[in-house]
């Protein structure tokens, strides 16, 4: 064939130092490996985050769980004593003075569980970390991918090496 173009060689490998299939799986595997190694880093701080936030959270919930336990017991009491007290002092009906306690009660409530809510929504942002962590390593991966598959366009896919 002496009429085709010859290609000369540097190295036997065409003037590049690999053949771009090789270069690619090299690329590749560099990549997958640092992928490996994010994910498994990634691992490692989702469990120090999970351990930390587990501490931050085990004394309120500890605490949460007794004074809830201890409200059950004594509010059925401290209501009953305090719409007895409102007939004694006033003269409503007996009706209207455990309505004025129970109401009294439901707010009280509703103020412990909305100063609790607040405390364990606070301690819930123990994975912030690992969520900006994992933001950044997909964007990594991403324009890694996006810069291997630009390299992999260059080299020339209608010549036979």
């Amino acid at each position: 064939m002496v009429d085709q173009a010859q290609i000369t060689t540097k190295n036997g490998k065409n003037g590049h130092s690999e053949l771009p299939p090789r270069a690619v799986a090299r690329s590749t595997a560099e990549f997958l490996h640092d992928v490996t190694t994010l994910v498994e880093l990634q691992g490692k701080l989702f469990v120090v985050e999970m351990k930390e936030g587990t501490a931050k959270l085990l004394v309120p919930i500890i605490s949460l769980l007794i004074g809830a336990a201890l409200a059950l017991g004594c509010i059925p009491i401290a209501l009953a004593a305090l719409a007895l007290m409102l007939k004694e002092l006033t003269t409503l009906t007996l009706a209207t003075c455990f309505g004025i306690s129970l109401a009294i009660g439901l707010f009280i409530a509703l103020v412990l569980v909305i100063v609790a809510f607040g405390v364990v929504k606070s301690g819930l942002k123990m994975f912030d970390r690992s969520l900006y962590e994992c933001g950044r390593n997909m964007k990594w991966a991403k324009d890694t991918l996006k810069r291997l598959s630009q390299s992999s366009t260059s080299w020339p896919h209608n010549q036979r090496w």
